[in-house]
């Protein structure tokens, strides 16, 4: 097997073709004039690869915001919800704790009388009870003036 080598080229032609110019010896046709339309098609193309990052990002972002905001806003209602309830649950339970003490007291023979003579007025039997009236209020004053004159009669002055 044997190796081919690269033909050696001068190191004009290098710079010749670094520069843009076409090698000697060769004829190199010059490129057809572009559309009318085609120079802003080109340029439209590029404007429409350089939005396509942008808008990527964004949908990726408003993904991220839809898929993890959003529930962890739900989340965090849940939470509050929860406590809420706890605690409305907390109150009742210390009532209902209450409620169960007074009915344990109203059990007792005692409380069952003294609630009897307090409220309702009863008495055993052989007692006798005695209601004493509140003191009689002080009878309206009516001042000597105009308007109130002709009530002389009917109220004290």
């Amino acid at each position: 097997m044997s190796r081919r080598s690269a033909p050696r080229r001068s190191r004009e032609a290098t710079a010749r073709r670094s520069r843009g110019a076409a090698p000697r010896g060769r004829h190199v046709a010059p490129a057809p004039d572009p559309a009318p339309g085609a120079a802003g098609a080109g340029r439209i193309g590029r404007t429409a690869r350089r939005l396509v990052g942008p808008v990527v990002l964004v949908v990726l972002t408003v993904g991220v915001l839809m898929l993890g905001a959003f529930p962890t806003r739900t989340l965090l209602q849940q939470r509050h919800t929860a406590a809420s309830a706890e605690a409305r649950l907390e109150e009742l339970e210390a009532a209902n704790a209450a409620a169960r003490e007074e009915a344990d007291a109203l059990r007792t023979d005692a409380v069952v009388e003294r609630l009897a003579r307090q409220e309702y007025g009863l008495a055993k039997p052989g007692e006798e009870l005695y209601h004493v009236l509140p003191p009689a209020r002080d009878p309206v004053r009516v001042p000597e003036a105009w308007p109130f004159t002709g009530l002389g009669s009917t109220i004290e002055r």
